[in-house]
């Protein structure tokens, strides 16, 4: 494929403009939801349900959307997918104006966009090796990673603007046309995506899922990610994320704007890492990057859980998510760099189920170590040296990840 700018590649440019709003529709969404739970229906214990209904969908048919994306023309897949939720949104409209909307409603919704989900982001993952060069791979997966990000940290506060200044009905009518843009957008994005040959699609889908985990362990690179990944994961999202509030109540002593600037601090270290990957465009043993990002990773967890005051733990909690970008991104340039075309959407819905199915196993050794009587920093500064010897352990002995371009 001839190399250009990507700001000259019209497809790419229809990807992040449909990655754009679909990531913006999420953010809003998810902001809209919770916060309606909280404040307009007083439910704040059944807010772990919300979580739980459009968590477990997505991890459950996540491997099915990876088989999917292998077989169809994943431009599609992401246009049922957002206008499905365009729909479904005018209709929680109409019964916000009946004033109709309870939990149960919430929940069903929940768990309908969790479904959807796990069908647009195996498809979404996959779209960019067939629409830009290799060597412009891990600069095109940065400006996804820095969009995403970005969406993150503007979508809830426009979100609560739009709700504060609005109304609900408001906010989610916002969020359905945002959707609506994204489905027109891919529906001309198809045009560019090559759609696999008839013979691929002849066989069952619990058939090419096998497949997918044949051509997974052939190849010890993947297996080596997938084991590392697990185990990162284990270590440090419950610590991180479930921790993070406890922190700044209890080590720093603050209030809920301290937990804010812990969290706006993680979220522009990530956007600072995703610029910084784009501006190198790392396309050299990019494997030994990643693993290099999680030794130091581990330092920088390590110093967040030893910080004296706020100062030094956003200093480091700023690393932190800098380094969840410059582990991320090259290595997901990798994966789309060296896995075939019409195995690549397994390859990723599998990583992606394997990296998200001890997420809760995560929180629940986090909750029951908390219960055992150890101080969050105790259990941060566990992970973080436990982090550390995986990451020595593997760059020592994992000579696939290391060579890998």
């Amino acid at each position: 494929m001839e190399q250009k700018s990507l700001w000259r590649n019209r497809a790419f440019i229809l990807y992040f403009f449909t990655f754009l709003a679909s990531g913006l529709s999420v953010s809003f969404f998810l902001f809209a939801v919770n916060w309606y739970v909280v404040d307009s229906l007083g439910l704040e214990a059944m807010l772990g349900l919300v979580f739980f209904a459009s968590s477990v969908p997505r991890l459950v048919f996540m491997l099915i959307g990876g088989a999917l994306a292998d077989r169809f023309n994943r431009a599609v897949i992401m246009l049922v997918s957002d206008l499905t939720k365009a729909i479904l949104l005018i209709g929680i409209i109409v019964l916000l104006v009946f004033q109709l909307v309870n939990i149960w409603v919430l929940v069903v919704l929940a768990l309908l966009f969790g479904l959807l989900d796990a069908f647009f982001w195996p498809a979404s993952q996959t779209v960019l090796p067939g629409i830009v060069g290799k060597k412009q791979l891990t600069r095109a997966n940065s400006v996804v990673q820095l969009t995403n990000n970005a969406t993150l940290i503007a979508g809830p506060m426009l979100a609560g603007f739009l709700i504060g200044f609005g109304s609900y009905e408001l906010m989610f009518l916002v969020v359905s046309i945002m959707l609506f843009a994204a489905a027109a957008i891919d529906w001309r994005l198809k045009r560019d995506i090559e759609v696999p040959e008839e013979s691929d699609r002849e066989e069952s889908v619990l058939h090419a899922i096998k497949s997918g985990f044949s051509y997974m362990r052939s190849r010890p690179f993947l297996l080596t990610l997938m084991m590392t990944s697990v185990f990162l994961n284990l270590l440090l999202v419950g610590p991180f994320v479930m921790g993070l509030p406890i922190y700044a109540n209890l080590i720093l002593g603050g209030d809920e704007l301290t937990y804010s600037y812990l969290n706006a601090t993680s979220g522009a270290g990530m956007l600072a890492g995703a610029l910084l990957v784009g501006v190198l465009n790392i396309q050299r043993k990019r494997g030994l990057v990643s693993l290099s990002g999680i030794l130091l990773l581990a330092l920088a967890f390590l110093g967040f859980g030893l910080a004296p005051d706020l100062l030094w733990s956003l200093v480091f909690i700023a690393f932190v998510g800098m380094l969840i970008s410059v582990i991320d991104i090259p290595l997901i340039s990798a994966i789309q760099a060296n896995t075939p075309d019409d195995y690549l959407g397994r390859v990723m819905s599998m990583l992606t189920f394997a990296a998200l199915g001890l997420v809760p196993v995560s929180y629940l050794l986090t909750s029951l170590l908390l219960s055992a009587g150890l101080a969050i920093d105790t259990i941060m500064i566990g992970g973080a040296i436990l982090m550390g010897v995986q990451a020595l352990v593997v760059i020592t002995f994992a000579k696939s990840i290391r060579s890998i371009d």
